[in-house]
């Protein structure tokens, strides 16, 4: 009885005394965060312009009064002067290796053929606008504005991956897709001063934040295909476990 009693408590204790089992180190991406961060600022435009806005005039007769107040063109037989509200924005990412920051989060292989890469980004532009307003080819007003947009993306790429035998050698196909693209409008700030007082200075400023929004929503199609071409060239020239070369190695031998 002894003997039993002494067995249970010795199994009952014996777990505690081994050792835990060590957690599974998380898998470091800096290196390849780094490595997809200066190949999306290859790829990426210098500046992004809307000129939708801008340049609008009307026919005018050649008689107005006040002729040296005025800028007209001549258009074949006819004179055109600048007239209406005209407005014009351009956005770019100044000092990209600073407001441009990209995390990968994960990178998992989903099947034999197919890879999913997680990314976080946080981009810190700055969009320009500039203001005018015509009436018959005399300028009544002018305003720039600059401002500093923050915004966040949240993007999940699939890789399809497969073994081109038409050459020799075999090359590895990388084909990436965007399949989510989550854009957050963080922070819009205007930058330096003095601002422009009252109702017109409001107008200015929420028109400058209403174009930096559609200027971010008309460049989700272009941000996609940037992000699918720095991903191809991140793996080409990636080294490690998130390579080309590791994704050939696990490919499945072509039947």
């Amino acid at each position: 009885m002894h003997r039993i009693t002494g067995l249970i408590a010795l199994l009952t204790i014996l777990p505690l005394s081994l050792p835990a089992q060590e957690a599974k180190p998380k898998q470091d991406y800096t290196e390849f965060s780094k490595l997809l961060h200066s190949m999306l600022v290859k790829q990426l435009p210098k500046k992004v312009e809307d000129n939708s806005g801008w340049g609008q005039r009307i026919e005018v007769p050649l008689n107005l009064p006040f002729p040296r107040l005025r800028t007209i063109f001549k258009v074949g037989e006819r004179y055109e002067a600048p007239h209406g509200a005209w407005r014009r924005f351009k956005g770019k990412i100044e000092e990209p290796s600073k407001n441009l920051k990209i995390v990968v989060k994960d990178f998992k292989q989903l099947n034999p053929t197919t890879y999913r890469v997680v990314v976080d980004a946080d981009v810190t532009a700055a969009i320009h606008g500039e203001w005018q307003q015509w009436q018959k080819g005399i300028l009544l007003i002018g305003a720039e504005g600059i401002a500093d947009v923050n915004v966040t993306a949240a993007v999940v790429c699939e890789v399809g991956v497969s073994l081109d035998l038409k050459v020799f050698p075999p090359e590895l196909k990388l084909e990436p897709k965007v399949a989510e693209l989550g854009l957050n409008f963080v922070d819009f700030k205007v930058r330096g001063g003095p601002y422009i007082k009252g109702d017109f200075g409001d107008n200015l400023r929420n028109d400058l934040k209403d174009a930096a929004r559609k200027m971010l929503k008309s460049q989700e199609p272009a941000i996609k295909v940037y992000a699918n071409q720095a991903l191809t060239q991140s793996l080409k020239e990636g080294k490690g476990d998130i390579s080309a070369a590791a994704i050939l190695k696990a490919l499945p031998a072509p039947k």
